[in-house]
């Protein structure tokens, strides 16, 4: 006869007690905030796009569906690049439309 026999506040099956399955939170980023900034300075098609994807994520993390949140957050991530680029782009092609005639009319 052991000690825990006699013992009635003893444990004895943790298992029964407690549900180790409990999800667990994961971490979704945020891209919101620079899918605006996105939107403000570089391209407004891609950066709404993004804006769009990064609201559906934070949606589907709050209901806990956290593959379809990290998906949405992917998309959003992409979008956000394409509109980084195409702001980028468009500022090298603006700038130097305005430098160039400069420059060819110094060579003159």
């Amino acid at each position: 006869m052991s000690n825990f026999d006699n013992n009635p506040y003893a444990v004895t099956n943790v298992s029964d007690d407690f549900d180790f399955q409990q999800q667990t939170s994961v971490h979704v980023p945020d891209y919101l905030i620079p899918s605006i900034l996105a939107t403000l300075f570089c391209c407004q098609l891609f950066g709404i796009i993004a804006i769009v994807f990064s609201a559906l994520a934070s949606g589907e993390k709050s209901t806990g569906n956290y593959q379809k949140a990290l998906n949405y957050a992917n998309n959003a991530k992409t979008f956000l690049i394409i509109a980084a680029v195409c702001g980028a782009l468009t500022w090298l092609c603006m700038i130097s439309f305005m430098i160039l005639p400069t420059v060819l009319q110094g060579l003159h």
